[in-house]
């Protein structure tokens, strides 16, 4: 039996106005629809109108540089994020489409307007965001706990529909016959699509929440190892892996650096490389020799999050991937051929990363 609500309306004519169990979850999640349309929304503003260089690949703040701060940890869309990080003209386009689909599909959700249609949205959007973003929050798991919590929001605005305070409602109340067409119910909002009842709604609502308790707790494992084995947050303390390590027989070293962990607010710094045999120092490339280095002894990879030489370090931004060159640190050194050496790498916090090598 539906349930009815009296309006002021109503009561001045002696009649209710039913709610079906849909249009109640519609109604009450008007607040949370309103502000996961904002978040949305506001994405859309940043970028386009209030900071539009974040849109402008030739500008410090292009939201590129960001997004290429997702590919270390990122689940699914890992490759997906290489490959656009790595065709900068579909990279751009990728993010104003992007950007337009979050303005779009938050204004739509704060209008109720195709409402199932912009949950749908919501949650493949946030699903997305979860996915490449998840890992990230030096502070705390804040990327993750959003991405889960709008994933959760769509999945229940695509049940519940706009409501009586929505677009789709008005619509509603003006051509109630609509509510009996299935692309109706489908796309903008009205009892759910297929049978009717309390039920019916109660199952759906069962299924949506296992879906999307499975997305959030597998994601919790998979980024921070919360359900069992030991927890950890990524983002928070820098680490380099260190790969194609080689010393020339004259103290030549090349080495090439991926930053893959720590915070996106800041680099690594590299203030020292050593270079060791048995132990005792071979080489040692100090902060005054790496601030001197040119340009052409880094070579980037990652361009949107390129390794610098700034008067103090060697700077490795998040997800910075770039070979390094050393000349040689002490002249006339003569190194054997096949002679096991190892390169440590020191960053200024104290933390390094060691691999071996051999004289070539």
């Amino acid at each position: 039996m539906p349930l009815s609500v009296t309006t002021s309306a109503s009561r001045s004519s002696g009649a209710d106005e039913p709610f079906t169990p849909t249009a109640w979850a519609g109604l009450l999640l008007t607040p949370i629809r309103w502000i996961a349309g904002w978040m949305f929304l506001s994405a859309f503003i940043r970028r386009v109108i209030d900071v539009p260089a974040k849109l402008d690949p030739g500008s410090p703040q292009y939201m590129g540089h960001a997004f290429v701060h997702f590919l270390p940890h990122a689940i699914v869309v890992g490759p997906l994020i290489d490959y656009l990080i790595h065709t900068p003209p579909l990279l751009q386009a990728f993010l104003v489409v992007f950007t337009v689909l979050e303005g779009l599909t938050g204004s739509l959700l704060i209008l109720g307007l195709l409402t199932r249609l912009a949950a749908v949205g919501t949650g493949l959007l946030a699903l997305g965001i979860l996915l490449g973003s998840g890992w990230l929050g030096s502070t705390c798991v804040d990327e993750w706990q959003i991405g889960s919590l709008l994933v959760g929001i769509g999945g229940a605005a695509t049940l519940a529909g706009g409501g009586p305070i929505s677009l789709d409602g008005l619509i509603l109340r003006r051509r109630p016959w609509l509510e009996q067409q299935a692309w109706f119910r489908v796309l903008f909002s009205g009892d759910n699509p297929g049978r009717s009842g309390s039920g019916h709604l109660r199952w759906s609502v069962l299924v949506i929440a296992i879906v999307t308790s499975i997305i959030t707790l597998g994601t919790y494992q998979a980024f921070h190892s919360g359900l069992w084995g030991q927890l950890y947050n990524a983002s928070k303390v820098p680490n380099v892996v260190l790969t194609d390590p080689s010393v020339s027989q004259d103290g030549t070293v090349h080495l090439t650096l991926y930053r893959n962990d720590g915070p996106d607010t800041y680099g690594a710094f590299i203030v020292s490389v050593k270079v060791l045999a048995d132990g005792l120092p071979v080489e040692d490339f100090a902060q005054a020799q790496l601030a001197l280095l040119p340009k052409t002894a880094v070579k980037n990879e990652t361009p949107l999050s390129a390794a610098r030489v700034n008067q103090f370090a060697l700077v490795l931004p998040l997800s910075a991937k770039a070979a390094l060159d050393l000349p040689p640190a002490v002249p006339n050194l003569a190194l054997h051929p096949g002679e096991q050496l190892t390169i440590t790498v020191y960053d200024v916090s104290g933390a390094h990363w060691t691999v071996p090598a051999v004289v070539r």
